[in-house]
């Protein structure tokens, strides 16, 4: 019957030729601020907590793609079924003592999605079901002879529902989210808001900002915010690089540590792939 259904659709598609198999862009945006999107990013940032030792330079390298593998209409509806994949690793360079400065690396998180995704002239809906797990970096381990057993708060799987709204130069987003672990070792609700834009300045160089707001359950439902504004270079009308001044403030985004509330500041880049 299954088999049936899909030849049947299949037919109706190819005689409407509607649809679309490996397209180059999803029609969902991505989130550029939003620290788990599954995208390429990296900065060198100044960390401040009360609860490190020493305050640091904190180093996240993100490296991540999306890919949409079949698109359809129905209507002047624009379906679309895509994937994503991502690491994100965080170093550190800390003051060892007067003279001595220490780099390592700190953690490893791994995420994998599934994305639904629906658009309608400036509207669009995203439904996502991802799965992400943390894991100490090794140098972080041996420094500090932390051989105890990771918690499993950051092991989790997720499903969530995001709505865009897409203006001229701006994009404004809220979103809901639920773990769906059974028996999750953290509280279970999320929420997200956000809005990012580009403003033309010339041709190939656009004025970015934006920033994305989430506010977890697991975190008593204290914002996580980060921001950030710099410049998008582009060629042939399409991004290719932003170079921002990033902050966030909030619970550490990534990773099994827990170093309370952080600020972060400094320099960071987002590559399109």
């Amino acid at each position: 019957m299954i088999v049936l259904l899909w030849l049947s659709s299949s037919t109706v598609l190819a005689q409407e030729k509607n649809h679309e198999w490996f397209p180059k862009n999803s029609v969902f945006p991505l989130l550029e601020y939003d620290l788990l999107e599954v995208q390429p990013y990296a900065g060198i940032l100044f960390l401040n907590s009360n609860t490190i030792e020493n305050n640091a330079a904190y180093i996240p390298v993100n490296l991540g793609f999306r890919k949409s593998f079949f698109q359809w209409n129905m209507g002047d509806i624009r379906f679309d079924l895509a994937m994503g994949a991502a690491s994100y690793t965080q170093f550190e360079i800390i003051r060892f003592d007067e003279s001595t400065l220490r780099g390592g690396l700190l953690n490893t998180d791994f995420k994998a999605s599934g994305f639904l995704n629906m658009v309608k002239d400036e509207h669009a809906f995203r439904f996502q079901i991802f799965h992400v797990s943390s894991h100490l970096g090794d140098d972080y381990i041996l420094r500090n002879q932390d051989f105890t057993l990771n918690d499993k708060s950051v092991n989790y799987e997720q499903i969530d529902l995001t709505y865009l709204y897409k203006f001229t130069t701006t994009e404004v987003y809220i979103g809901l989210g639920y773990v769906i672990t059974p028996n999750a070792f953290r509280d279970r609700f999320m929420a997200e808001l956000g809005v990012q834009g580009n403003i033309p300045l010339k041709p190939k160089v656009d004025f970015t900002l934006g920033t994305d707001i989430k506010i977890y359950e697991e975190n008593d439902f204290v914002p996580d915010i980060h921001g950030g504004l710099g410049f998008t270079f582009k060629q042939r009308d399409t991004q290719q690089i932003s170079l921002l001044l990033d902050f966030y403030f909030g619970n550490i985004p990534y990773s099994t540590l827990d170093f309370g509330k952080v600020f972060w500041i400094g320099p960071s880049c987002r590559v399109y792939l």
